[in-house]
């Protein structure tokens, strides 16, 4: 009677638990299917959200390459021209021209109001591109693009800003996604919830705001809401369950990646869980049965208890058996147990083949083989400092076995103790296969010598370096000292400053090589593209090149053959710097009275790139086969007795190396010793179709003069320069060249002298950039937003030594017309000031 109320009990309690189990589980599962659907939706709608924003991002792109176009029209029919060409290749709906206050005008001169709320203040204050959902009268919705540009002025309409617009329906298609069999449903909307783009299936067609549709949930409270809205005012992301109208919908949202947007996807729960939800059945089904299985054996194993007891201990038994031959098969530790009399080995590890090639058969039959394997050894297991062990004692050591399969020599710890099973002495032995911390060991040894070493070529660099800034250095002190004291010995003195000259370039070429090594290997050397003219970089180059020829006597030939594209889209200043790093080492590594030769040619052209070749060739010293391998790493030079005395850093190949893979172009070399060496650069170049079409119009048509003296004669200039010194050499230079100069040691100074002046007091502004109380750009943005009538079209040249094009890029950002680099070059500086006014 007793046993059955046990087993009465013990039902009941089972079927409780059961129960329980059942619940639980399934509670699991609903939030498994939640997180799991949840998140598979949001990678599908963060494609849509990414489709999106490449839409918005590549239009905002391509209006801004129209600006430079606009700006430099020179009458309205050109921008007529311009922007229908746009349009057939872009396909939107209409053109506007914007004015400050929201007003607008189209190519055909017709105007209105464009609706962009509060979004107007940031196109035309902030200066940032927008888009935005506005109407036109008798046209549909529309989605307008909108980027600010320079102030300008089409058919009288003065304007700030420009726009493309599309209809809202030619968008959606954005948001489409291809899952569900097209009964998912994508928006984008406002923080507010009201809906910027639809695009709406089924029941969810023409949602104009979705926390309006929400409030008709029934499964949502306010809180829940509002709660929902306020992420969606702080731009995070989620997801979340509601029901409508009976039915279950998924709601997953994440921010966009402009403005304030929020891209939304609603997608019903039965389409998504579809086979989910098969599968949750069917578990459960499974799950039920094994309960009711499972609750069944354990009633009979209530009853049967006692006839059981002995199977079960026989089964853990076994079970603890075959869990130690696993674990023993899985790790690195061979497990040995031998008998005190005669050291048989009463049980082996399976895993022993594994760690040392020798069979489980052949140590039972003589452990002394593992004796045999050690290295150095070839005698039999030394087995006598196991019957010195008392129990619970243990000894430990380190040996070293060969794989008898591999050949490896492993390392292994070996720890024996002394145990007693049912008054029985046996030895237990692990021996723990150390051959991998070994080689960890070594790798770290190897990381800290590695190391080492990088710290031993830092410092051989510093080295390097010091001795080479201390060379010109030196000559600059020395003969700035000299030149102070020869000052009535003119021509003695002359002779000095030409050598503080040369000195003063070679440190300039030294600390730029330094500079732009180190950007070019942080990743931080990005490309100036602008439209160039590859003769006119040629002449350049023969220009600046020719007279270091002169001087060593040497013959300097350019030669230019078969050009096709002459206009390209290129980086000017890195093309340059490629080519004079190579035309320098060449007339520096030949002879005086060599010969060298710079030959630029078009391989061919495919499509809107053309494929140029340019080679530099010299007979020269040469070079040997193996410094050809390394020429073009950092910090290398040639030991040569002959080259030792030239001048250099071992920089300058390493630099044009990583320009042409930066332009995505290759270099080679071909040397050899006492004949001279050939460089060849081969350089992708995008080619300008726009200037190539208009050179071919203006042909023949006319030639400009060419300046007589210089452009600053005459100038009145208002310049920034903080440092004494600096401003001192500048106006000198100036004055120097027939120019008259006021110069202001801040940027609030300079805008403040700019406000006070009158109309035409100044012709120019040279504008330094880092400055206390305010920069150049602060000082420049101050000046363009003033309302002094010269405002907007007094000439501003950044006079910086931040030289980099990211610079002169922010530069140009900030309103200014041009960039000249320090230190200060006249050639550089009449030549901008000359392009600026003209």
């Amino acid at each position: 009677m007793k046993k059955r109320i046990i087993a009465f009990l013990a039902t009941i309690a089972l079927t409780a638990g059961m129960v329980w189990l059942v619940f639980t589980y399934f509670d699991f599962v609903t939030g498994t299917i939640f997180d799991e659907s949840t998140a598979h939706l949001s990678e599908i709608f963060r494609q849509a959200n990414h489709t999106l924003y490449n839409l918005v991002s590549s239009n905002w792109s391509r209006m801004r390459m129209w600006t430079p176009y606009l700006e430099k029209a020179e009458s309205d029919e050109e921008i007529a021209a311009y922007v229908e060409l746009a349009r057939e290749q872009t396909n939107f709906t209409s053109f506007y021209f914007i004015s400050r206050d929201g007003y607008y005008s189209t190519l055909s001169g017709r105007s209105g109001y464009l609706e962009l709320r509060t979004q107007l203040s940031d196109l035309i204050l902030k200066r940032e591109p927008i888009v935005a959902n506005s109407v036109v009268p008798d046209q549909p919705e529309i989605m307008v693009f909108a980027v600010p540009i320079q102030p300008g002025s089409y058919r009288g309409f003065a304007y700030e800003a420009i726009a493309i617009t599309f209809n809202n329906s030619d968008l959606t298609e954005a948001l489409k996604i291809s899952a569900f069999n097209g009964r998912a449903s994508t928006f984008a909307s406002l923080p507010d919830g009201r809906i910027v783009m639809d695009n709406g299936t089924g029941e969810l067609e023409s949602v104009h705001n979705i926390f309006a549709l929400l409030e008709k949930s029934e499964s949502l409270s306010k809180q829940d809401i509002m709660a929902l809205r306020n992420r969606f005012q702080a731009g995070q992301s989620g997801a979340i369950l509601f029901d409508l109208e009976g039915r279950s919908y998924y709601l997953v949202y994440e921010p966009a990646n402009f403005q304030n947007w929020v891209v939304f996807g609603v997608v019903p729960t039965d389409v998504v869980n579809a086979n989910m939800n098969q599968l949750q059945s069917t578990t459960m089904l499974v799950v039920g049965g094994i309960a009711v299985f499972l609750g069944t054996i354990l009633v009979v194993m209530v009853i049967l208890q006692s006839r059981q007891k002995l199977k079960q201990k026989d089964k853990e038994l076994l079970l603890r058996d075959e869990l130690f031959k696993k674990l023993s098969s899985n790790v690195d530790d061979i497990f040995l147990m031998l008998s005190d009399k005669k050291l048989e080995v009463e049980y082996v590890s399976p895993n022993v083949e594994k760690l040392l090639g020798l069979s489980e058969s052949a140590i039972r039959e003589n452990i002394g083989c593992i004796g045999k394997i050690e290295t150095g050894n070839t005698s039999a297991v030394d087995t006598s400092r196991l019957s010195q062990l008392e129990r619970g004692e243990q000894t430990e050591w380190e040996r070293e076995y060969v794989h008898q399969k591999t050949g490896e020599v492993r390392l292994f710890r070996v720890v024996t103790f002394v145990s007693e099973i049912q008054g029985e002495r046996k030895y237990i032995v692990d021996m723990s296969d150390r051959t991998n911390d070994r080689k960890l060991n070594q790798a770290l040894q190897t990381a800290v010598q590695t190391a080492e070493n990088a710290n031993r070529a830092k410092s051989a660099f510093l080295s390097s370096m010091s001795h080479d800034i201390r060379t010109p250095m030196n000559a600059i002190v020395g003969f700035t000292t000299l030149a102070r004291n020869n000052v009535n010995d003119p021509e003695k003195a002359a002779g000095y400053l030409d050598k503080i000259q040369t000195s003063s370039n070679h440190l300039l070429g030294l600390i730029n090589d330094v500079l732009d090594m180190s950007r070019i290997e942080s990743g931080n050397t990005v490309l100036n593209l602008t439209d160039e003219k590859l003769s006119e970089i040629v002449h350049g180059l023969d220009t600046v090149i020719r007279p270091q020829a002169v001087a060593k006597k040497q013959t300097l030939d350019f030669v230019s053959g078969g050009i096709q594209h002459d206009s390209v889209i290129a980086d000017k200043v890195r093309i340059s710097q490629i080519c004079l790093n190579l035309l320098s080492n060449a007339i520096k590594y030949t002879p005086d009275g060599g010969h060298i030769w710079f030959r630029i040619s078009e391989t061919s052209a495919s499509g809107s790139t053309g494929h140029y070749r340019i080679a530099v060739e010299d007979t020269g010293y040469g070079m040997s086969e193996e410094y050809q391998k390394v020429i073009f790493e950092s910090f290398t030079r040639e030991e040569d007795s002959r080259t030792s005395k030239i001048q250099g850093t071992g920089l300058g190949m390493a630099i044009a190396k990583n320009l042409v893979d930066l332009m995505g172009g290759t270099i080679r070399v071909e040397s050899k010793k006492g004949v001279g060496s050939r460089f060849t650069v081969e350089l992708p170049l995008r080619i300008n179709q726009e200037a190539e079409a208009l050179a071919s119009e203006k042909e023949g048509s006319h030639s400009a003069g060419q300046p007589q003296g210089s452009i600053l004669k005459g100038k009145r200039i208002l310049a920034a320069e903080d440092n004494v010194l600096n401003a001192e050499i500048l106006q000198a230079i100036l004055e120097m060249e027939g120019a008259s100069c006021v110069i202001c040691e801040n940027g609030k100074l300079t805008l403040e002298k700019f406000l006070q002046s009158k109309p035409g007091q100044f012709d120019l502004v040279l504008m330094d950039i880092q400055m206390p109380v305010m920069n150049g750009y602060e000082a420049t943005r101050a000046i363009r937003e003033s309302l002094h009538p010269m405002a907007k079209t007094i000439p501003i040249i950044a006079m910086t030594a931040n030289a980099f094009a990211e610079d002169i890029q922010n530069s140009l950002d900030a309103g200014m017309n041009a960039h000249v680099s320090k230190p200060i070059d006249m050639d550089t500086l009449e030549k901008t000031v000359r392009s600026v006014l003209k």
